[in-house]
């Protein structure tokens, strides 16, 4: 079955719908520059003064970035990254989801079918939620497989896997699809290696690439995907999805590109991320506050989630 869904007309008034509808090119060519310049400076700070916090610093960065190539990516999956339609998928694709592994041709049907089912039996993201709320050793015991690389490696192992099983009906035709399916992850990694290379160390596009990739990138998707649907209070649109408030610290670790106003994008998907505040200061101002599934803090969130 569908989830309740509450039309935007419902809530916000055509003048501000047409205001947070409001896309901008230049908004996401900056994020995308200070994105990919965040990682360049990451991996400079570790090859110009090697040690360890050095390390544990630039995969923190490297990390947050990664993650926040991946939110672009799922604003390009819905088409709100540029206004010109043929744009927004050539670099949602190339410069946003290769690099870290997503594949928007196969994310935009499942995201889609996401938000049409919001935590009901048919939403595909239903596992991840469904869980919750879990003890304190099982908390811990999912934090270790983030940051030990298991979690990362099960997330990627797996597409491989999936595209390895491809179907076809020859040899040729099999390895034609494989390819399709793998290029622009090759292809991407490929250059990112040769300039790692180039300007620094080989080693590094392991070290300060994949081992982020692997290691701190899951553990910001694990308390993202908590924070957004896990132990909500109820099963439409208004409380069935989180908004979560986060500093500018929280926001550049954690909540990068306002991925954490998650019940405004929910409610609004035609909404940039970049207007989402707006939305929910809109709808504050039309007086629906004590609907909206809101909390103060990420750590917040993570009580509730994590039972003694």
């Amino acid at each position: 079955m569908d989830s309740l869904r509450i039309k935007p007309s419902e809530i916000l008034n055509k003048f501000q719908l047409s205001e947070i509808r409001q896309k901008s090119d230049m908004r996401n060519i900056i994020a995308l520059l200070f994105d990919w310049g965040m990682m360049a400076l990451g991996i400079s700070l570790f090859y110009l003064f090697p040690n360890f916090l050095t390390f544990l610093i630039s995969t923190v960065i490297i990390g947050s970035r990664q993650f926040a190539l991946a939110v672009l990516a799922h604003d390009g999956a819905h088409h709100l990254l540029f206004k010109n339609a043929k744009i927004n998928d050539f670099v949602s694709q190339w410069f946003c989801a290769y690099p870290v592994f997503q594949d928007n041709r196969v994310y935009r049907p499942y995201h889609l079918k996401h938000h049409r089912f919001t935590e009901t039996e048919n939403d595909p993201d239903i596992s991840l939620s469904a869980p919750f709320p879990i003890t304190k050793k099982s908390f811990v015991r999912k934090v270790i497989r983030d940051l030990s690389g298991i979690t990362g490696y099960n997330r990627y192992s797996s597409v491989v896997k999936g595209i390895l099983k491809t179907e076809a009906s020859s040899t040729m035709t099999k390895i034609t699809k494989i390819w399709d399916k793998s290029r622009g992850f090759l292809i991407t990694n490929s250059v990112i290696c040769l300039l790692i290379s180039y300007f620094s160390h080989w080693s590094l596009f392991f070290m300060l690439w994949w081992f982020p990739a692997f290691t701190y990138y899951s553990l910001i998707i694990r308390i993202r995907n908590i924070a957004e649907h896990c132990v909500t209070p109820g099963n439409t649109e208004f409380d069935n999805t989180r908004t979560t408030r986060a500093s500018y610290l929280i926001r550049f670790l954690l909540a990068p590109h306002r991925v954490n106003f998650h019940l405004e994008h929910h409610l609004f998907m035609v909404c940039p991320w970049y207007n989402l505040p707006k939305a929910h200061s809109m709808m504050i101002e039309n007086g629906y506050q004590d609907k909206m599934c809101l909390e103060e803090s990420y750590r917040n969130v993570l009580a509730k989630a994590v039972s003694a």
